[in-house]
């Protein structure tokens, strides 16, 4: 018995923080990441469609811009109004990553915490640098919040899509900035 491939639609959309690749599957969004250029934005995973393509090598991959415009509206509505509580999802990890990723998602915009806190809230306090992989596995970026994720030092750290993208998110949420 073989099981059917998985058909994942997607579109690529400029908004007002970049160009966004946002990923569906039937249940709900399953991939948000950022169109950048590996060499100019330090994005050391790659573009947001290239891991796209990884994250779901086995899907059959359906390209409807047009058809993804309601969605991304929607989550440019819960960007602005912090309600990603709205969005259906489909996240997909381990129920470790799972729990990060849902902390994270508690995390209110114009905050930020660090790892560690992340860790502590899970209830793994000595987990912090698990955490960290965690959040950089995250595959829907904006949506749970893992821009909102600093150094303990208060550092702005590592972000997958560049960290000059999560500095301007974190600007856009009136987050001050360590100099």
């Amino acid at each position: 018995m073989s099981l059917s491939p998985e058909y994942i639609h997607y579109g690529i959309h400029s908004t007002t923080i970049g160009q966004i690749v946002l990923a569906r599957t039937a249940k709900g969004i399953c991939w948000l990441g950022f169109m950048v250029d590996r060499g100019q934005n330090l994005a050391f995973k790659g573009n947001g469609l290239e891991r796209l393509e990884r994250h779901f090598s086995g899907a059959y991959l359906v390209r409807d811009d047009a058809g993804m415009n309601a969605f991304i509206n929607q989550v440019m509505d819960a960007w602005e109004y912090d309600r990603f509580d709205m969005l259906p999802l489909d996240l997909r990890g381990s129920d470790f990553q799972i729990a990060v990723w849902e902390a994270l998602m508690g995390i209110p915009k114009g905050q930020v915490c660090a790892y560690s806190d992340i860790a502590r809230k899970i209830g793994r306090p000595l987990a912090a640098r698990a955490v960290g992989s965690a959040v950089g596995e995250n595959p829907v970026s904006l949506i749970v919040p893992c821009h909102r994720v600093v150094q303990a030092s208060g550092g702005i750290g590592h972000y997958g899509w560049g960290v000059e993208i999560k500095r301007n998110l974190l600007l856009e949420e009136n987050v001050s900035l360590a100099a």
